[in-house]
């Protein structure tokens, strides 16, 4: 289908619908991609209304992605496949318009900035799409001024995109799509890739976009409790069809364990209200709390008034102190500057012992990515000293380090270059000289660790991002290093992957393999970690067990991090009740109330 008018001629307006506030309208969509057998979407309806925010979230493959896809016409026209039903936006029937025009009128932005920014420098890049709409120079010297203020960034206007933090460059590529005047707005998974502090910025623009401006918004997130202080509505998807509908507070407190069943991350509070109630704790609430502070008076009110109360510790402390195991990896104030003079290091001094199970907590930028590539010489230091299992990392090839230290990058692709999975899993063995034999011995026993058996003759890059970052796992695990790196490695999974991914790591662990991993999830420190470090600008702020850490609040604010929202629940409710342990996970808050209710 072609993506351009023919002269003087504009797409035709269909029925409006009923409500004639409606500016989405999909009626019975059901949507197979070319060279497929499944339909991503299913006989699926929805209705948006002007300035509306709308939340859409849902497993892996749920379809969520390509009902974005529909909504600016890259359905049908750009994919192709088979399309069946009815989908108009702005009144304008999409398998009849041109892809180029509803672009004007629909901005989209990807959960991957640097997909979409293309130019030099951030002043180009906003000004890239007004160009490719023929508008005079003065007009778009206007509107790119105009947008930049309005996201911050009017100061870096002159800075290459790729030099801006995560949160920075995806507030360029809202920029250009604000400047363009859309209509609606779609953004698809907008923080996945994002840090705390990213992320804030993201959601604080959306909120202005909604309260100051009217704007039509639809986004595709998997953090449910920060969208739904923004969102009007929120639809669930999976397999393709709409499975629940409403609003973010009816879904989050009602449906928590539906939503944590089909892998997502409901919100903390419900979810533990709900146990508490199943198990019978509890009476089930007419009111379920959604909020922090909601949380905070409603378990407070329970256990002032006697209807709950606290029944004793039904867990073990998290181990991993420092005597836990002998030091393998010791950094003496390690010193890096990049070339061009960033001081990415200022000093670090920290060890690694074995067993670790240790996770480096900061806002990007903070120094954590350079700290661990030292690990295994993908950095050399140029001030201090580390050494790995007793060697000078400055004095030995990485060719030997890789060989006990194995790093996960947070991008698959970035470690996936073969045409089969089978040779990206022997390519490492081989270069280390391992027989061939044994080689094929070590792929067998890893893909069925891994449950990749049945992806051994298929293209990596025709894989799923969770079936990528498992092959690239996978990769590394043939090396049967002894230390094990994951660099991010849940950035940009759902909630369902980070676990499997995480499962993963935690069954190694029990096999005597030592983990280090970087993350900006606080709830997989809390369960999982047996140790943490936070950094902050090129420094080592905290160390110490996760309860150790979370209980310094005060610090992690200077870091703009937050604990868990079930440990801050329990820290506030301890400046009045007895609670006396810092609670870091879902099970351990059932098992403080354990034998303490009704």
């Amino acid at each position: 289908m072609s993506c351009l008018l023919p002269p003087g001629r504009m797409p035709g307006r269909g029925e409006a619908g009923k409500d004639p506030d409606a500016v989405i309208e999909l009626k019975n969509i059901s949507y197979r991609y070319p060279g497929t057998d499944f339909y991503a979407l299913k006989d699926v309806s929805l209705r948006v209304r002007r300035g509306e925010v709308l939340l859409i979230t849902g497993p892996t493959g749920a379809g969520k992605t390509t009902l974005c896809y529909i909504l600016n016409g890259l359905v049908p026209h750009f994919f192709g496949g088979t399309f069946e039903g009815e989908a108009r936006v702005l009144g304008y029937n999409v398998p009849e318009t041109p892809v180029g025009f509803l672009a004007t009128r629909v901005g989209m932005v990807f959960s991957d900035p640097l997909s979409q920014l293309v130019s030099a420098t951030v002043e180009d890049e906003v000004a890239f799409g007004l160009e490719n709409l023929g508008l005079p120079e003065e007009d778009i010297s206007k509107r790119v001024k105009r947008a930049l203020e309005y996201v911050g960034l009017y100061d870096l206007r002159g800075r290459p995109p790729y030099t801006l933090s995560g949160g920075e460059q995806q507030a360029v590529a809202l920029a250009s799509i604000l400047a363009m005047e859309p209509e609606i707005y779609v953004l698809d998974e907008p923080t996945a890739n994002l840090d705390p502090l990213g992320t804030l910025r993201i959601l604080d623009l959306l909120k202005k976009l909604s309260r100051e401006k009217g704007k039509t918004i639809v986004v595709v997130e998997h953090k449910l409790e920060e969208m739904a202080e923004i969102a009007d509505r929120m639809i669930v998807m999976n397999e393709g069809r709409v499975i629940a509908e409403g609003s973010p507070r009816e879904i989050l407190t009602r449906r928590a364990e539906h939503l944590h069943s089909l892998g997502l991350e409901a919100a903390h509070i419900p979810l533990l209200v709900q146990r508490l109630a199943g198990r019978g704790i509890i009476k089930s609430p007419g009111s379920i709390p959604l909020t922090l502070s909601e949380g905070v008076r409603f378990f407070d009110e329970l256990l002032s008034s006697g209807e709950l109360s606290i029944g004793g510790r039904a867990w073990e402390p998290n181990g991993g102190s420092e005597a836990g195991g002998e030091p393998i990896i010791v950094v003496e104030d390690l010193v890096h500057v990049y070339p061009g003079g960033t001081m990415a290091l200022k000093g670090v001094s920290m060890k690694v012992y074995r067993g670790d199970f240790l996770a480096i907590i900061g806002q990007n930028g903070s120094g954590k990515t350079t700290l661990v590539k030292h690990f295994n010489g993908l950095l050399k230091p140029t001030r201090g000293r580390v050494r790995v299992f007793g060697m000078d990392v400055e004095e030995t090839p990485t060719s030997e380090l890789v060989k006990r230290v194995g790093y996960i990058f947070q991008d698959p692709d970035r470690q996936l270059f073969t045409r089969r999975v089978r040779d990206e899993l022997a390519f490492g063995p081989k270069n280390i000289g391992v027989p061939p034999g044994e080689i094929e011995e070590r792929i067998r026993d890893v893909s069925r660790k891994l449950r990749i058996e049945h992806l051994l003759d298929r293209e990596p890059y025709s894989l799923g991002k969770g079936e990528k970052q498992r092959i690239a796992i996978a990769s590394i695990l043939v090396m049967n290093p002894e230390v094990i790196i994951l660099d991010e490695p849940t950035t940009g999974q759902d909630p369902r992957n980070r676990r499997e991914i995480m499962d993963t790591m935690k069954m190694l662990h029990e096999e005597g393999k030592t983990i280090v991993f970087i993350t900006h999830d606080m709830n997989l420190v809390a369960e999982y970690a047996s140790r943490c470090i936070v950094m902050s600008d090129g420094r080592i702020l905290l160390q110490g067990t996760p309860r150790e850490v979370f209980s310094e609040v005060e610090v992690l604010r200077t870091t703009r991090l937050k604990p868990p929202t079930i440990t801050s629940l329990f820290m506030e409710l301890s400046k009045r009740h007895p609670i006396k342990e810092v609670i870091l996970t879902l099970d351990e808050a059932v098992s403080l109330f354990e034998g303490g209710g009704r």
